[in-house]
């Protein structure tokens, strides 16, 4: 049987090359868009870097000199109560041996002390009140927070939190005092919060510079 000859072979069309990225195309169909990584808390949050722990006891301290005014008052009326309600010995030298009779004691002057002791105190109070929960819910900082540059916000929505919330969140503080862990916990939190912090959702941050 006599071999067919070879039959030329058709050309065998070149496989399709990858084209190249476009840089500024935008993406396919369907394809997952990538979200920017949130900033990491205590380098540079939401709304700037938070509050060192320091600043914020310093901050504090001030708040607290700030009612001490109320103090003035308060150490003046119990001055005068206690010299008021002061009594001393007297003996009658007509009667030898008689018994010793207590004389002083002046009743208007120990009303004055008490009422100057109550003053005292309502003025703290209501320094307290103004300051930390009035001031400082609406702007976001107290006098002693403004002093050192920090201030407190809504940890999600980023604006202060109102004077009601921020009456609140004084009344859980009292969380904090339990052998003051509360006050102490921004030390390794991740946010620096105080249980009040996390309770009311709350964080102190450094105010934005400019």
């Amino acid at each position: 049987m006599a071999e067919q000859p070879n039959q030329p072979t058709a050309p065998q069309p070149n496989p399709p090359q990858p084209s190249a990225p476009q840089p500024f195309a935008a993406p396919a169909y369907g394809a997952p868009i990538g979200y920017a990584v949130p900033t990491a808390y205590g380098v540079g949050g939401p709304w700037g870097p938070l509050a060192g722990w320091g600043t914020r006891v310093a901050a504090y301290l001030i708040d607290g000199l700030l009612q001490l005014i109320g103090m003035i008052p308060y150490v003046i009326g119990i001055t005068l109560f206690v010299a008021a309600a002061t009594k001393t010995p007297s003996y009658d030298s007509t009667y030898p041996g008689a018994a010793p009779v207590e004389t002083g004691g002046d009743p208007a002057l120990m009303a004055a002390g008490g009422l100057l002791c109550v003053l005292g105190l309502l003025l703290m109070l209501g320094i307290a009140i103004w300051n930390r929960a009035f001031k400082q819910g609406r702007t976001g900082q107290s006098i002693g927070k403004k002093a050192m540059g920090i201030m407190l916000l809504d940890e999600n929505t980023g604006r202060p939190i109102g004077a009601g919330m921020a009456f609140v969140r004084d009344l859980a503080h009292t969380l904090d005092g339990f052998f003051y862990l509360g006050y102490l916990w921004p030390l390794w939190d991740d946010k620096r919060q105080t249980f009040a912090d996390k309770i009311l959702s709350t964080v102190v941050v450094e105010t934005p510079k400019g």
